[in-house]
């Protein structure tokens, strides 16, 4: 009789048991989470370290015994801990280090719930987003090898999760190695053919470290940088030669307003130029990588015309300076195209509160320069003879080094009348305050001048060391002109670099070790080029790079032709890859004295005894000696020596087993 519905019992479901992870693969976890996160804690918050120190130690605490899986209290306050951390880090917002953090607290707290093949599976597979977000930080060919290590890790640790039997730590690197080896190719092809949509890194980095220069300029601030040799860009020229020494002088920021020590830059980017148009002469066309310094300024030479690159986000502003939408926390390449030269076919002319703008000094600010400019103006000297004068009292009185002494309230005053000793701020900021002081306009700017000229790869290497402030004063009818004083106190330091115009107390501060060994320098020069060769062809790798390289291989870059180069590499791909199978097919080793009896076999048949399948040697030979007994001695003396060699180990017997098989019947 069936029981109605309502009066059945269920059975329940036995549960799943569980398979618990063994030494060695909750050892590969917690190597594989070790190596993903330690290059992160560079960039985040040094607690989230000690919070994956913390669940590592309870979890191998927990494995040894000593330590109780944390219970629901535990991870709530784990959890509450982490969070709070969170926003103490970054007050609530949302930046693209946030995001990471938030990743690597998963990942750590994460750990403390592994006891399974699947939990370990889904760690595994959040370390691979924690490899990815490596390249948020950095996108050196350093870091792309890094990942690639990170990746062969992930994957080893993978599949030691389903080996049931022991292997070697070198063996399990190898077989993870041989994935990437395979899958290598099929990332290479869709690198190529894939259409770009801006790289990942791209995202916004708003905590990005700022490195250069600020929007102001005290004394001391550039001799501060001049000892940092990391660089700042790099630049390649349509002709592969840049200009003299004398002209490279990279523009970045203009500052204006002086409050008595420091130079500002003041908010002019939005203010159109009044000074009419100009003509362009000595037009030099160029491409600039620009590393992440955290700041919207670009740098060009002399006056941009035009500026191109991916996103468009570059303009050209009122002082010929080029600035980006947002602040530089990328690596980012433009193009430009700079006049060197320019003429006015009509006399541009400053207005009236522009002129005032420029001119404009504190009233109490370092008086006795202030007393010298207003001297020079009350002889009727002209402008250019003002100018020539100031030049003259740099070149004949004052040093240039990276050491000079502090400088107190009035800065300008102490500089030109006591130390005399000082770097290229220091020059920029007296000579454009006592031009001012004489009613000259005349303002900072503050870029990089000069360069190493790299002649492996042919570009222009622009170091943080070459950071400069100069002068730019208003002629009449010739506009704003480029003036440095620094170049009237060390001539070398503008022709020839920093380092000719340092004494030897100074270039002790600025030499390292790779400059000291003329192996090392062209090792430098080597591995900077490639570098560059990494930034040009992977990290800049656009629409517009795509569609060119895709052209020069197949002719063009439509449908049909993208499709049919895809199959053809597929069955390339397929071909050696069955190729590979083949070849690595395991022979068979057939042993020594196994080839013996098969020959053996072979002389029998010819007799008419044929060896049944399944048929041991010693019955085989029986029933031959039933109709062939003259052949007993023969065929004894062969199955003793088999036996022997086979079931004995006796390997010695294997020369006279193949002398008697080669002898019978005799």
């Amino acid at each position: 009789m069936i029981k109605p519905f309502w009066q059945r019992t269920t059975t329940a479901t036995p549960a799943v048991r569980e398979e618990y992870l063994v030494r060695d693969k909750l050892a590969w976890l917690l190597i594989m989470q070790t190596v993903l996160i330690l290059p992160l804690l560079f960039n985040l918050p040094a607690w989230l370290g000690l919070a994956w120190a913390i669940s590592a130690s309870w979890r191998i605490q927990m494995f040894r015994g000593r330590w109780s899986a944390p219970g629901k209290m535990a991870k709530s306050l784990l959890t509450a801990i982490c969070v709070a951390g969170m926003f103490a880090s970054y007050s609530g917002n949302t930046s693209t280090e946030a995001m990471v953090g938030l990743l690597v607290c998963t990942f750590s707290l994460k750990l403390l719930e592994v006891n399974s093949t699947r939990d370990a599976q889904f760690l595994i597979f959040i370390g691979f987003i924690i490899t990815a977000s490596q390249l948020l930080f950095s996108q050196t060919p350093q870091a792309a090898a890094f990942c690639l290590f990170s990746m062969l890790l992930l994957l080893s640790c993978w599949r030691s999760l389903h080996l049931t039997h022991e292997q070697s730590p070198t063996l399990r690197l190898k077989r993870g190695g041989a994935i990437i080896l395979h899958a290598l190719p099929v990332m290479l092809v869709l690198f190529l053919v894939v259409p770009r949509l801006g790289p990942l890194w791209a995202i916004p980095n708003q905590q990005a470290a700022k490195t250069g220069f600020s929007d102001s300029l005290s004394p001391g601030d550039l001799g501060n940088l001049a000892l940092n040799p990391a660089p700042a860009f790099r630049v390649s020229f349509t002709n592969q030669t840049p200009p003299p020494a004398n002209q490279l002088y990279w523009r970045g920021i203009v500052l204006d307003g002086f409050d008595g020590r420091a130079w500002k830059m003041r908010d002019s980017w939005g203010r159109a130029s009044e000074n009419g148009s100009s003509i362009k002469q000595e037009l030099i066309d160029y491409s600039v990588i620009l590393e992440p310094h955290g700041q919207p300024w670009l740098f060009s030479l002399m006056t941009p015309i035009e500026t191109r690159n991916v996103t468009d986000s570059i303009r050209i502003t009122a002082d010929s300076l080029l600035m980006n939408r947002i602040p530089v926390a990328q690596r980012i390449r433009y193009e430009v195209t700079s006049a060197l030269k320019q003429e006015w076919p009509e006399s541009p002319q400053l207005q009236p509160l522009q002129r005032d703008g420029y001119t404009r000094l504190p009233l109490t600010s370092n008086p006795q320069t202030r007393a010298l400019g207003e001297s020079w103006r009350a002889q009727q000297l002209s402008d250019q003879q003002i100018i020539d004068k100031a030049l003259a009292l740099f070149n004949r009185e004052f040093t240039y080094t990276l050491q000079p002494p502090l400088l107190g309230v009035h800065s300008v005053d102490e500089f030109l009348f006591q130390s005399k000793r000082g770097f290229c701020e220091h020059f920029a900021s007296s000579f454009s305050f006592l031009l001012r002081a004489a009613g000259i306009p005349a303002r900072v700017v503050v870029g990089y001048q000069g360069g190493a000229w790299n002649p492996v790869e042919n570009y222009l290497l622009v170091r943080q060391s070459d950071a400069h402030a100069w002068t730019e004063v208003w002629i009449e009818g010739k506009g704003w002109q480029m003036i440095d004083p620094t170049a009237a106190v060390a001539p070398n330091r503008i022709e020839q670099g920093m380092n000719q115009a340092l004494n030897a107390s100074d270039l002790e501060l600025v030499n390292g070790a790779w400059q000291s060994s003329s192996i090392l320098q062209q090792l430098q020069i080597r591995w900077d080029a490639a570098t560059y060769v990494w930034q040009v062809w992977v990290l800049n790798y656009d629409t517009k790079t795509q569609e060119g390289l895709l052209t020069r291989l197949l002719g063009g870059t439509e449908s049909w032709r993208l499709t049919l180069w895809l199959i053809g590499l597929g069955l390339l791909g397929a071909g050696i890859f069955a190729w590979m199978l083949v070849r690595r097919r395991p022979s068979l080793a057939i042993r020594r004295e196994v080839k013996a009896i098969k020959k053996l076999e072979q002389k029998l048949e010819q007799f008419g005894y044929r060896r049944a399948q399944g048929e041991t040697l010693g019955d085989f030979f029986q029933r031959i000696l039933m109709s062939a007994p003259q052949y007993r001695a023969t065929l004894q003396n062969i199955h003793q020596l088999f036996v022997q060699i086979a079931y004995q180990n006796q390997a010695t017997q294997v020369e006279r087993l193949e002398q008697a098989v080669k002898q019978f019947p005799k």
